[in-house]
């Protein structure tokens, strides 16, 4: 690889990751959930977590019993279940935020990049986590979590499909994480994984001083919840690709939540 084009590569992504969810991976996590201060952080819910199981919540006519806050987060793959597979794994503590998008028809693109609950529809929970493959230097993926009340899964990846296609042509945001507007030049579809009900890949090329930076999303839905991949290579953006056992590891985590 030429060395002299490494190193504004790996410029110009810190400056686009920065503004996206991969900022919200922090050096530790040992105060992420401690609410210190009463910080509030991306992970969070619109309503507390309900008391009763899943059982419970079937006997009393409510089959769908979505996902809270701390099932939701118990559903992650863990620090312990990555270390195992290569990965280290830090909680995505990023402050709530939700960017806007300039053209509206791109709103579900930029809802993407949020953290939180905030986003059409709402979501229920929401909660991220980071990981960085100890094998292939550079490769980093965040998975982020989101449980839905009522059709809102299906409603949020069906809105991803059609922003997908409708904003190829790119996209700006603002609101972003410091305020600023981020340039997306082009959206294009990817191959979607198999597993889950339904799944979407897509690569949004972010623009940040004067580089040009692919990120790579792929959207999975199981039942009630949207799970999110943002997959980066900090030198060699071809390598970008979103690990299938990592991937595998954290879809049959969520299809076991949810029994």
């Amino acid at each position: 690889m030429n060395h002299m084009r490494v190193r504004p590569l790996v410029a110009g992504l810190a400056a686009l990751a920065s503004l996206t969810l991969v900022a919200g991976c922090s050096g530790s996590d040992s105060d992420s959930d401690s609410g210190k201060g009463g910080k509030q952080h991306g992970s969070q819910q619109r309503q507390p977590e309900p008391t009763s199981t899943k059982a419970e919540a079937k006997a009393k006519g409510d089959a769908t019993a979505v996902l809270g806050e701390a099932r939701l987060k118990a559903a992650l793959v863990t620090e312990a279940e990555a270390k195992d597979k290569g990965y280290t794994a830090v909680d995505n503590d990023a402050k709530a935020a939700r960017p806007t998008a300039g053209r509206p028809e791109c709103r579900a693109l930029a809802d993407a990049t949020a953290s939180g609950v905030e986003r059409t529809p709402a979501a229920k929970a929401w909660t991220s986590r980071s990981y960085g493959s100890t094998t292939s230097a550079g490769l980093a993926v965040t998975t982020v979590l989101m449980s839905y009340e009522g059709v809102g899964a299906a409603r949020t990846v069906a809105d991803l499909r059609t922003a997908i296609g409708a904003c190829g042509s790119g996209f700006k945001t603002r609101g972003n994480s410091d305020g600023s507007t981020l340039t997306y030049v082009s959206v294009r579809s990817g191959k979607a994984p198999e597993g889950g009900d339904e799944a979407l890949a897509w690569t949004m090329t972010g623009e940040a001083q004067g580089q040009r930076v692919p990120l790579n999303w792929t959207a999975v839905r199981e039942g009630d919840t949207v799970a999110l991949f943002l997959t980066i290579h900090r030198t060699d953006p071809a390598g970008a690709k979103l690990p299938q056992d990592l991937l595998d590891a954290q879809l049959a985590k969520l299809s076991a939540a949810g029994k």
